[in-house]
């Protein structure tokens, strides 16, 4: 279906055999080094709430939460090598349309680089042993990756039923699966009489899964969460000017420093600033050493992906700012860099791309 051949396949196969073998390697090296960092050694905050909290169609979501309570994923069995397992297995499928991205774009030598430098991210091995609400966001930019690189009517029904699918248990994904439909509506004209009614089929159920999680949505953009949110910035800035003057500050300040914490912060450090307690980080230096190093390395990915946008720029190439979406609520919520990772495959991967390659040849 996707035009793939033996000599294809065999690439595929070399690929996902380093790729897992790297990635094994990265992992165990993270888990042994945060016995040593960080007291509680693995930790899934968002798992009890998940599991304790009464949940309807309305709650964040719920289909996440529903799967998880039904294979009876919980704090007790973070570290069953079952489930540790299954997750290993879960991170890897969804960034096997990369894999075969890298056999149809990438020369030889960029598919390794770009394989090594996925599989041994620290911060992409440690999820990668979690069953996160964020595997399902990287399958949702991997689907999408996978239509504007390799555009075909394949690779498009695969990745708006995988958006779809994926958007369900990770909402986070609403905003680019709109924009997604939003291409496919102005740009889109071949439909037949069947795929127009599937295509209707799956907006619909866009609309739904949109109002169930809308109203959260807003309660997440208005939380007073960590010592980095909007109102803590409004009240510290108040103290050295006037309250009108403070909150105009405070609207511009907060994205941009939100948008930081996205691409270099832990959790943690969003909750309690730098000076983290000891049992989430035993050593404050290489708490912030690791850090700095996660920022400048995001901060090179985000900036070489505008430079390939704006340096020949083409009103197509805006695509690739789209799956940045997902972090929009973030520039006023919850941030911190567990929303960066489904982004950073996609942030890789555009590091390699050929200099005048041209995205969505086929809308």
């Amino acid at each position: 279906m996707l035009g793939l051949t033996n000599k294809n396949l065999r690439e595929f196969f070399v690929l996902s055999v380093l790729f897992l073998f790297l990635r094994s390697l990265s992992s165990f090296v993270v888990y042994k080094f945060l016995s040593i960092y960080d007291n509680r050694i693995f930790s899934f905050t968002d798992l009890k709430f998940y599991n304790e909290s009464n949940i309807n169609i309305f709650s964040p979501n719920f289909f996440y939460t529903l799967f998880i309570r039904n294979i009876g994923y919980n704090s007790d069995n973070l570290l069953s090598l079952n489930f540790i397992f299954v997750s290993f297995i879960f991170s890897f499928l969804t960034i096997t349309p990369f894999i075969f991205l890298c056999i149809k774009i990438l020369s030889r030598k960029n598919s390794i680089f770009f394989i090594s430098i996925l599989s041994l991210h620290p911060y992409l091995a440690l999820y990668s042993l979690k069953l996160d609400s964020n595997i399902f966001a990287t399958l949702g930019v991997s689907s999408y990756a996978l239509w504007i690189f390799y555009s075909n009517k394949n690779t498009f029904n695969f990745s708006i039923i995988f958006n779809v699918f994926s958007t369900i248990f990770r909402n986070a994904l609403i905003p680019l699966l709109w924009i997604q439909f939003s291409l496919i509506f102005l740009f889109k004209r071949d439909f037949t009489r069947y795929k127009l009614l599937g295509i209707i089929s799956l907006f619909l159920m866009t609309i739904f899964i949109t109002s169930s999680q809308i109203f959260y949505g807003f309660e997440y953009i208005s939380q007073n969460f960590g010592c980095y949110s909007y109102e803590n910035i409004d009240k510290f800035l108040q103290e050295i000017l006037s309250p009108n003057i403070s909150k105009i500050l405070s609207l511009i300040f907060t994205p941009i420093l939100h948008m930081i914490l996205n691409l270099g912060a832990r959790e943690a450090i969003a909750i309690y600033c730098f000076n983290l307690p000891s049992e989430y980080a035993a050593n404050n230096l290489i708490n912030l050493l690791t850090t700095f190093s996660f920022l400048i390395f995001h901060c090179f990915l985000f900036i070489r992906l505008l430079i390939y946008i704006f340096k020949e720029f083409e009103i197509r190439k805006l695509a690739l700012l789209f799956p940045f979406s997902i972090l929009l609520p973030t520039l006023y919520g919850t941030a911190h860099m567990r929303y960066l990772y489904p982004l950073l495959p996609f942030l890789i991967f555009v590091l390699f791309l050929p200099k005048n390659f041209q995205i969505l040849k086929k809308i």
